[in-house]
């Protein structure tokens, strides 16, 4: 089984969203090879996870200043994963999507995410950060697996938690105010934060690993709620290093984890064609 690795640079918010579910759709059905992808964000976003329900954001509001959000024109979209909100600007974000064989052969949700850390803690390791990994799993087992309609769905107990549940499971809407299992930690704040979603025939996990916190948009965004000391940028933590040099570092981590090259590609057209087909979906305003 070999792994493509796909570097889309800084892209929309909806194109991003659209086209890693696009990648897991067509994975899923066998009818191209798993990926992984490296993008970026051509403007600060934000992305909310799929659980966080549009009716609470329009009620109360939801721990965010939709006036603001409104008035700057911050693009909004709802991941096809599950999780917290999370505020995307100068970072990395990266997912992987793979059917159940290789190196995620027989694992489950929690094994798959433990591959997948492997590979960002062996990075971060290089690049010179002093993280630490959470193998606890009480934030997360409180959550019961529940299935969806139309496809058999798998959902996760750490979806369920936190997108459902989000103010049980730690009292913020923000992915980054708490830490799951197999999440990362560097001098006790929080420096990765991902979410999976999974289907009979594979998944897709998405993930942030923010370069600089903004923390003037951040206390904008969240109503001045936004705790950046529980969170850091790895140009904080290592000082004088590229993003660039991490981005290599961390293709160097999955290719060690998963056991195969990644062969540098790109989306295949029938990937970019129903991209474009999920595109709308995502563009349309969420509140």
């Amino acid at each position: 089984m070999s792994f493509r690795l796909i570097d889309s640079g800084a892209c929309g918010a909806a194109f991003n969203m659209a086209l890693d579910e696009a990648l897991a759709l067509s994975v899923k059905q066998g009818l191209t090879p798993p990926a992984v992808r490296f993008y970026g964000w051509d403007q600060p976003s934000l992305s909310l996870g799929r659980f966080q329900k549009k009716e609470h954001f329009l009620n109360k509001g939801g721990g965010l200043d939709l006036d603001f959000i409104k008035e700057s024109g911050l693009p909004v979209v709802v991941r096809p994963t599950g999780g917290r909100t999370v505020l995307h600007g100068n970072e990395l974000t990266y997912s992987l999507v793979s059917r159940y064989e290789g190196a995620f052969g027989g694992k489950d949700l929690f094994g798959c995410y433990a591959v997948i850390s492997s590979a960002i803690e062996k990075a971060l390791r290089r690049f010179g950060v002093p993280v630490e990994v959470k193998m606890s799993r009480e934030r997360i087992s409180r959550g019961k697996a529940s299935f969806l309609t139309g496809e058999e769905e798998k959902v996760s107990s750490r979806e369920d938690v936190s997108g459902r549940q989000g103010k049980k499971a730690g009292g913020t809407i923000q992915c980054f105010g708490s830490v799951s299992y197999a999440e990362m930690t560097a001098n006790g704040r929080k420096i990765v934060g991902s979410a999976q979603r999974r289907w009979t025939g594979g998944f897709l996990q998405q993930g942030s690993i923010p370069f600089e916190i903004d923390e003037h948009l951040g206390g904008k965004v969240f109503r001045g709620a936004f705790n950046s000391e529980v969170m850091a940028g790895l140009a904080t933590l290592v000082q004088g290093k590229s993003p660039s040099l991490f981005k290599r570092l961390l293709a160097e981590g999955f290719e060690e984890v998963l056991g195969v090259p990644l062969e540098p590609s790109v989306p295949d057209p029938q990937e970019l064609a129903l991209a474009l087909e999920l595109l709308p979906g995502y563009k349309s305003a969420c509140f």
